[in-house]
């Protein structure tokens, strides 16, 4: 079985909004909705669970109880990987025997279903996948405002989710590093830091994070183009 977290535990305040950005409304659904639909209709995701603030249980069930892939809301940590490793403890617990776990972000409801299966495809059989989107630009690792290397953009992948992981292996990996969870940035970065193999699969420009006012201004465009 693939299982999929959706992640929605946080406050989304940088958008400046009233509510939490995955509670903002596009063309007359939410953000959160929105990306639960696309992962609803993946044909290589089985169930899924959505990890929500605390503060915000009820809103968040409300959004994805009709969905017959949901499974429950899990309340969520103090950051993002702590909700993630709350999320994998409770899969743990399921009668469901889980194989696989795609963790996706709530705020990235652009993402292109195809790729969605390709990356779970690629994860079945390399044991983890993720969706990148290659660079672009010219790139420089950066030191006090000081350029002290151009990088190889060929090389320079920026990392998107979902990302699709062996389950117990990624258990595994948070397990190792619970007590250092804020020196990850994703979960693929916990996943290599314990030594596993993590393979891309190269996304499109649309799975964008909405982050800012800007970027839903943007989404009512893409929305509006069909994505």
């Amino acid at each position: 079985m693939v299982c999929a977290i959706i992640v929605a535990g946080g406050e989304g305040k940088r958008a400046g909004y009233n509510i939490p950005k995955q509670f903002q409304k596009i063309n007359g659904k939410s953000v959160l909705r929105l990306t639960a639909e696309k992962i609803q209709n993946s044909p290589e995701i089985d169930k899924f669970i959505v990890i929500s603030h605390k503060n915000y249980c009820e809103e968040t069930q409300h959004e994805v109880q009709d969905l017959n892939k949901f499974i429950s809301v899990v309340i969520g940590g103090n950051s993002r990987q702590q909700s993630v490793y709350n999320g994998l403890k409770f899969l743990r617990e399921l009668k469901y025997k889980i194989s696989y776990v795609a963790i996706h972000d709530a705020v990235r409801p652009f993402v292109n279903i195809n790729k969605i299966s390709e990356c779970v495809k690629m994860a079945k059989e390399k044991g983890a996948a993720i969706l990148a989107e290659k660079a672009t630009y010219t790139m420089s690792k950066v030191q006090n405002m000081n350029i002290k290397s151009v990088l190889n953009r060929d090389e320079i992948y920026l990392h998107n989710t979902p990302q699709v992981f062996d389950f117990l292996k990624l258990l595994f990996a948070y397990s190792q590093v619970e007590n250092m969870l804020d020196s990850f940035t994703d979960d693929a970065s916990i996943y290599h830091y314990c030594g596993f193999n993590i393979y891309i699969v190269e996304d499109d420009k649309n799975n964008i994070k909405l982050t800012t006012k800007e970027d839903f201004l943007l989404a009512e465009y893409l929305l509006k183009l069909g994505y």
